[in-house]
């Protein structure tokens, strides 16, 4: 059970959804609300979920949306600990807006952020998500960029099995028209790795994912990051290839529910192979050889679970 508080007005009338996940937040939430206060487009709603947290989060937050009534809010206060992924599919499901975009508790947007990508998708209604380069701020300093992909369906997949790593479009403005079948957030047993790339790909199934060059986002590194983003970074060579190999087969579910050709299956099972050689550089020959044993199985693996559940396309992973 959640509580729920309202404040503004309208809701449900804007044109964009911000959905802002929060856990332990009490020290640099308001710094994100600013950004959002701040920004040029001012028709967006916000919805925010509490996750359950140990400090004054709640409070802070409460007393910022009293301090700033002009922003549609609705604030959920969960009971029990949700996790990262189930707080944000929470959000999700509550989302009824034309565009909507996840932004997690501690990241900062340009002023111009909203604007320019409510422009963005208006001018290419075969996009199905707009998104900006990010700037890491904090603990590390650096810009990480994505290309956009375009395209028909096959050739779109493809590049995104190819040269499709980071999630930074996980952090974009999305077209809610364009996703016929909602999507939500899928978990695995590999400390839920690159689970935001995987809903990236479903995306990009669903239409063209378009980069505005420009830095509009800032994402924030603390100098203690217990984030997952981090924790990931410190698998070992065997938890890596577990966590490869699970991702591999989280890709081709998706794939196999999407109804493309045979042929074209071929190939876009072959791209996904391709996409984990790169990473067995530093695995010894029989790591390497097991790892590709390892691959097909699990290629097999995913094909029978989803012809047993031909039902469940574009479902959470846990449900298939």
């Amino acid at each position: 059970m959640f509580s729920l508080q309202k404040t503004g007005q309208h809701f449900n009338e804007s044109t964009v959804s911000v959905l802002v996940p929060v856990f332990q937040a009490e020290s640099f939430i308001c710094e994100t609300l600013d950004s959002l206060n701040e920004q040029v487009f001012q028709d967006f709603q916000l919805l925010i979920s509490i996750d359950k947290s140990n400090d004054n989060t709640e409070l802070v937050i409460k007393k910022w949306c009293q301090e700033h009534k002009n922003i549609p809010t609705q604030i959920f206060c969960q009971a029990h600990r949700l996790g990262w992924i189930k707080n944000i599919n929470f959000l999700l499901e509550k989302c009824h807006t034309k565009y909507f975009m996840i932004l997690p508790h501690d990241d900062l947007l340009d002023r111009t952020y909203l604007q320019k990508m409510v422009q963005c998708l208006e001018m290419n209604p075969q996009a199905c998500t707009a998104f900006s380069d990010i700037q890491y701020f904090g603990a590390m300093e650096s810009i990480v960029t994505q290309k956009s992909i375009k395209g028909e369906r096959l050739e779109r997949t493809l590049e995104f099995l190819l040269t499709f790593y980071n999630a930074v479009a996980f952090r974009g403005l999305v077209n809610r028209a364009m996703l016929s079948d909602f999507i939500l957030l899928s978990e695995n047993d590999c400390s839920n790795f690159a689970i935001d790339t995987v809903w990236n790909m479903q995306m990009v199934l669903k239409g063209e994912i378009i980069r505005i060059p420009e830095v509009l986002y800032n994402k924030r590194l603390h100098a203690h990051d217990d984030s997952v983003h981090n924790h990931w970074g410190k698998f070992s060579s065997r938890e890596k290839s577990k966590a490869l190999l699970e991702h591999h087969k989280d890709c081709l579910k998706i794939i196999f529910r999407a109804g493309f050709k045979q042929e074209e299956l071929v190939r876009l099972i072959e791209a996904s192979k391709a996409r984990f050689l790169p990473e067995l550089w530093n695995f010894n020959e029989k790591e390497r050889a097991s790892f590709v044993d390892t691959l097909l199985e699990r290629t097999n693996t995913a094909l029978d679970e989803t012809k047993n559940n031909p039902s469940s396309k574009f479902l959470p992973m846990e449900h298939a």
